[in-house]
């Protein structure tokens, strides 16, 4: 029976290496496939945040409160296995941390990426804004499509064919005018190849 393909999700599993602990000078570390150097450094900076809350009035009582086995073994190991365990978002734990942090204590208000004052006086904006009109508008703008296309509008419009050659024109409905005969109320107008339409709002 023939080996299964390996599937590779992303390439990021190529390039970025899982480093690991299997052996420290000549003594083998007795873990099934090594210590990942990212657990070893969360233990070692939750060792060191244990170390320093210790210190602090109030916090260091309460850190008290657990065993010394407790806070410098246990609570550093399961934060490395957590750690290394869990990926939200798909991303390490400190980055996931770092982006979570950072998102809770930066500005609020912000324009093109900078923070901005909530005391901050208004300045006048003295400047042209482009504005582009799309198919959601109210009316009809003046276009010129060239087939083959399909075009649709929101509302009923009427439709000039022509009887030989030249475009198909339309114009916005009018309910109480008198029609010609090639005149037809349509809301989608399919053109052929080579053919022309001609969308006169007036």
């Amino acid at each position: 029976m023939a080996d299964e393909p390996t599937i590779i999700r992303s390439y990021r599993r190529i390039f970025h290496v899982d480093r690991r602990l299997y052996k420290i000078q000549e003594w083998t570390i007795p873990v099934p496939g090594g210590i990942p150097l990212l657990a070893v450094g969360y233990f070692a900076a939750t060792l060191l945040a244990v170390l320093i809350i210790g210190v602090i009035p109030g916090l260091g009582e309460l850190m008290a409160l657990l065993s010394p086995p407790l806070r410098y073994v246990v609570l550093p190991l399961a934060v490395a296995v957590l750690g290394t365990q869990v990926a939200p978002d798909g991303r390490k734990a400190h980055r996931f941390a770092g982006g979570w942090l950072a998102l809770r204590v930066r500005r609020r208000r912000r324009s093109a990426g900078r923070p901005v004052a909530l005391d901050q006086e208004p300045h006048p904006w003295q400047a042209t804004l482009a504005v582009a009109r799309d198919a959601h508008g109210p009316q009809l703008r003046a276009a010129r499509i060239s087939g083959p296309a399909i075009v649709r509008f929101s509302d009923d419009v009427e439709v000039t064919r022509p009887r030989r050659h030249g475009p198909v024109r339309v114009r916005p409905l009018r309910p109480t005018a008198r029609r010609p005969a090639r005149v037809t109320i349509e809301d989608c107008v399919e053109l052929d190849g080579g053919q022309c339409l001609e969308v006169r709002p007036r």
